[in-house]
């Protein structure tokens, strides 16, 4: 049964003062908001009114991603572009001060390894760093036969592959000890902010707290899309597992 070795009290950690907790964490590197596109917002209007919300939480930058999946996500480099440059002027105008930085979810599947080999220009964050980081989702159910030639490939073009929440996937789930092999392999994990909150389920809050015990996080997302998000997240801000997160090292403040 998974998890079944991970037997501890939720009280053995104590409560952070809810003034302080998430204050620290100033980039969401993981945020659905660019408008007019499949997976993003419906309007520029909804997503200046979620990143208002999140500048009044404290952020100061958002990396804004959208999926790229060959054959159902058809978001292009240029409409990705041109969606930010939108949003960028509309804040600009409304002096809403919080940065837009733009990246991308890749699909692991045979099509990303093409556009790997092709040497075509990916979405990257990490602008401000030393490093370039390359966000990436897999099927929820089976480890993608292509992974281990995704990473590869992507450390051979520099870049620094990220995991996008794995506490999500079934397939790591049932084998959690999958996630040192993959982080020995080079890969960074970046945790959904709502995943400590038990959603979408309980097996990925309970993933998502050992990852943070094994200090296996290094970056954190909110993911969010839609105001209903919002009071989870408030919540999520005050649990002690979201606290202890913060203070194991996390990068999201290197990009600002």
């Amino acid at each position: 049964m998974p998890f079944g070795f991970l037997t501890r009290s939720r009280s053995k950690y104590a409560k952070p003062d809810s003034s302080a907790a998430g204050s620290e964490l100033r980039v969401d590197v993981h945020a659905q908001l660019l408008p007019g596109s499949q997976d993003g917002t419906d309007s520029v209007e909804h997503s200046i009114s979620l990143l208002r919300e999140l500048a009044a939480l404290g952020y100061r930058k958002v990396i804004a991603t959208l999926h790229i999946m060959d054959g159902f996500y058809q978001n292009t480099n240029d409409s990705i572009f041109a969606s930010a440059s939108l949003l960028k002027y509309e804040l600009q105008k409304l002096k809403i001060n919080i940065e837009i930085e733009v990246a991308a979810e890749y699909f692991v599947d045979i099509n990303l390894l093409r556009v790997l080999y092709s040497k075509t220009e990916l979405l990257t964050f990490g602008q401000n760093t030393t490093e370039r980081y390359l966000l990436f989702d897999t099927s929820l159910v089976k480890r993608p036969f292509e992974l281990d030639k995704v990473i590869t490939a992507l450390q051979q073009r520099n870049l620094v592959p990220v995991m996008a929440h794995p506490e999500q996937y079934i397939y790591l789930q049932k084998n959690p000890e999958a996630m040192r092999e993959l982080h020995y392999q080079g890969v960074k994990f970046q945790l959904n902010m709502l995943s400590l909150s038990g959603h979408p389920s309980r097996e990925a809050r309970n993933l998502a707290e050992w990852m943070v015990d094994q200090r296996l996080v290094s970056f954190i997302g909110t993911d969010i899309y839609h105001e209903t998000q919002l009071p989870a997240l408030k919540q999520t801000r005050k649990l002690p597992y979201y606290q202890k997160a913060l203070d194991g090292g996390l990068l999201n403040n290197s990009l600002i």
